[in-house]
């Protein structure tokens, strides 16, 4: 065993990479092979505290792992079993060293590997210098008289028509917090953990299913000024609003705020950003140790924490297909840039800024199925053939849509150095036809564009492919959401006032929330009338609401009714008693929530 040890270790990291690629079967091939592993055989840039995640084998079955480092010597761990039954995940005790080759030893007939042996190389990486963004000022918005704990954003409807879809909106911007509309912008839950909060961001709000069941989901942590994340972690939520999983990334890796995508197997995609030093002297200013940014595309096992997937943009993708410039100011070179990934049946999407690029990415074994590059640039990194008025980039949220076509929000322009593809942002849908290699076309299916003057925006940016053709897009770095029909009506616009950052992505879909608490109340006035303040932070299916006051529980009468307004509702009142609430009405005029009976003059939740 040594000698084969030594022998192995002789290599060099190139040798390395061609031997894994050597021993490889295609991508149709691998399904022939029982067991597949992550990272995948040959991977250059592993992390010093990675595991080695075995799939499509039941963990009894498995056998003897050995494994060993270079220098660090032999490792043992544990193994953790994962939830599905079909595969585990060894971890080591302790970690690897950095830039070392590390052999693992099986009996299993593994995709890449030979004979069930392959290896690895541990990156090397440099400390983190970059500076987490210092939250801005603190949320000026006024509180609300019912929930003085909420500072919720103003919303500026520009336009509503009866073309809307009838659905809620969902999005956060990032100093302000989490916030749901009505299909009239009218706010329906707000929380807020922004920096109108603790001091933290939140991105990537939205609704998704989670074992069947309707959940929210987002990210919150801090950002650096590079556009990417280092501190963070992913929360859930159910229809009460309550916390019901919470978990970050695996393998030393932290969770960046881009994406984070549950899948029907209860499993999670997320991206994260690390630099590592890499050999770029083949380009000018270039050395052998420079900073280059690594992306890793990874799928969490939530119920276990287990990395049943992992996914690295160094080894996959050429430095030389990016657009972005490496600098010579020490900065890492973010050539990649991921910042959405899409379940697509047995495979994955998954969207690079800096390439204007979609990777097509077989979930199984990581082989690179196909290549959509939008920009009309370099062309031997493209496998399609772009139609007319296809071309896009620096684009966001791409999506796998049921009819097989591919939505996305077109940035068309990246707002600085990097060259524009389009004259403004859009909402965009491409068919791919694939009649086998070289005979791949994408074809335009319809631009959403707002009209007449068009909105730009430099960064991120979302499109939602409604039921009744309507495309909801958020604007990013624009502080604006659009609702746009098939024909390019305007059937909803609104602004937020949050500069100045704004909303990542913005999402519509049916929601019906729960709240666990009871509706809010707040009174001001005499015995010959006054205001009430009335909210139920999180329902969705209020009517009206009902105003009772009385000296006592035991003789109450109602002195005011008013429709639901707003998250909170100002009722004027012509007279009081001593004692004051509210009841919560539905649509068909049943009582569905009743606040704490409070003296007039309180307030209470």
């Amino acid at each position: 065993m040594p000698s084969l040890i030594g022998r192995f270790f002789g290599l060099s990291l190139s040798a390395l990479f061609l031997l894994s690629l050597a021993n490889a079967p295609t991508a149709s091939a691998a399904y022939k092979y029982p067991v597949t592993v992550f990272p995948s055989p040959g991977t250059p840039v592993a992390s010093e505290s990675t595991t080695f995640s075995f799939r499509g084998v039941k963990p009894r079955y498995m056998g003897p792992i050995k494994v060993y480092g270079a220098q660090s010597g032999r490792h043992f761990g544990r193994r953790l079993a994962h939830s599905d039954g079909r595969g585990v995940s060894f971890i080591a005790y302790k970690n690897f060293t950095p830039g070392e080759l590390v052999r693992v030893y099986t009996r299993k007939k593994i995709w890449g590997a030979r004979n069930g042996d392959f290896a690895v190389r541990i990156g090397r990486f440099y400390g983190n210098d970059d500076k987490l963004g210092h939250p801005g000022a603190p949320n000026k918005f006024p509180a609300l008289h019912s929930r003085p704990d909420l500072k919720p954003p103003k919303i500026n409807i520009l336009k509503h028509t009866d073309q809307a879809y009838p659905g809620r909106v969902f999005f956060a911007p990032k100093q302000t917090g989490l916030t749901i509309l009505d299909s009239h912008g009218r706010i329906n839950w707000f929380q807020m953990t922004g920096y109108g909060g603790n001091g933290e961001q939140v991105q990537d709000f939205h609704p998704q299913y989670l074992n069947g069941q309707q959940v929210l989901t987002y990210w919150k942590g801090a950002s650096t000024s590079r556009g990417f994340s280092q501190l963070g972690y992913f929360s859930v939520l159910n229809r009460k609003y309550n916390v019901i999983a919470r978990f970050r990334v695996g393998n030393g890796y932290k969770p960046d705020a881009h994406e984070m995508t549950l899948s029907p197997r209860g499993t999670a995609f997320t991206i994260s950003y690390r630099g590592v030093l890499w050999d770029t002297s083949r380009f000018a200013g270039g050395t052998k140790t420079s900073r280059v940014m690594d992306n890793v595309i990874q799928e969490i096992d939530i119920k276990t924490g287990a990395v049943i997937f992992e996914w690295h943009s160094i080894g996959n993708i050429n430095l030389e297909a990016s657009v972005n410039k490496a600098t010579n100011d020490g900065a890492p070179w973010d050539f990649f840039h991921a910042n959405a990934i899409s379940n697509d049946g047995d495979s994955i999407l998954v969207s690079a800024r800096h390439t204007c690029s979609i990777y097509r990415i077989d979930r199984r074994t990581g082989w690179l199925r196909w290549r959509l590059r939008g920009d009309g640039r370099k062309p031997k990194t493209n496998d399609f053939r772009l139609g007319k008025g296809t071309r896009f980039g620096y684009q966001h949220d791409i999506r796998r849509l049921k009819s097989g076509n591919i939505s996305m929000f077109d940035n068309g322009s990246a707002g600085d150095s990097m060259p524009a593809v389009q004259k403004q942002s859009s909402g965009l849908i491409l068919k791919l036809t694939n009649k086998g290699k070289g005979r791949r076309t994408a074809t335009l299916v319809h631009r959403y564009k707002h009209k007449p003057k068009g909105v730009t925006s430099g960064s991120q940016g979302s499109m939602t492919l409604l039921p009744n053709g309507n495309a909801l897009l958020g604007w990013g770095s624009n502080a604006q959401i659009s609702e746009i029909t098939p024909k390019g009506d305007i059937a909803f616009d609104a602004t937020f006032n949050t500069a100045p950052t704004a909303s990542y992505r913005a999402r519509k879909a049916q929601w019906m929330g729960i709240p666990k608490f009871r509706p809010a109340i707040a009174s001001q006035g005499t015995a010959k009338g006054g205001t009430v303040w009335a909210s139920w932070n999180g329902a969705t299916n209020i009517a009206r609401w009902r105003v009772l006051s009385g000296p006592d529980a035991k003789h109450l009468a109602v002195i005011g009714n008013s429709p639901w307004k707003n998250l909170e509702t100002t009722i004027p009142v012509e007279k009081f008693g001593k004692m004051v609430m509210v009841q919560a009405i539905d649509y068909k005029n049943k009582v569905i929530g009743n606040s704490k009976l409070t003296p007039l003059g309180k307030q209470a939740r």
